[in-house]
């Protein structure tokens, strides 16, 4: 049930503003599935979802690869508001999973200048061969 809510709450975007708070707490939820259900769900809620910064920087450290990954992916499409994550973006540029650096390193992309403390870890991850290109 809490992941069908969760994905409900996405679905509805930016007018699920007010379940913030809710779906910030369910990244610490036991359920892995939840986990990143909500964090999806924060990302789809977009901007408004700036109150969960935070939460979702500490998610980019979860033991499941998935809820990194998805931390990451909302980060960036929260954008420029999620500038407090820059330092837990930037390193996540090392996790050990592919998915996790591509959607870190375009997450700084999107939050823009306001990432410049990334500049030298985005140079080094340029070094990563692992990576597609991106169009």
């Amino acid at each position: 049930m809490r992941c069908s809510a969760a994905e409900a709450l996405g679905q509805i975007g930016p007018k699920a503003e007010a379940a913030v708070p809710a779906l910030a707490k369910a990244l610490q939820d036991e359920e892995p599935g939840v986990r990143w259900r909500a964090a999806k769900a924060l990302g789809q809620i977009g901007p408004k979802a700036e109150a969960a910064v935070p939460a979702l920087a500490k998610a980019l450290q979860d033991e499941e690869p998935g809820v990194r990954w998805r931390a990451a992916k909302a980060l960036g499409q929260i954008g420029p508001k999620a500038e407090a994550a820059v330092p837990a973006l930037a390193k996540a540029l090392q996790d050990k999973e592919e998915k996790v650096r591509q959607d870190a390193a375009v997450a700084l992309g999107r939050i823009g200048p306001k990432a410049q403390a990334a500049a030298p870890a985005l140079v080094e991850a340029l070094k990563d061969k692992s990576w597609p290109l991106v169009a």
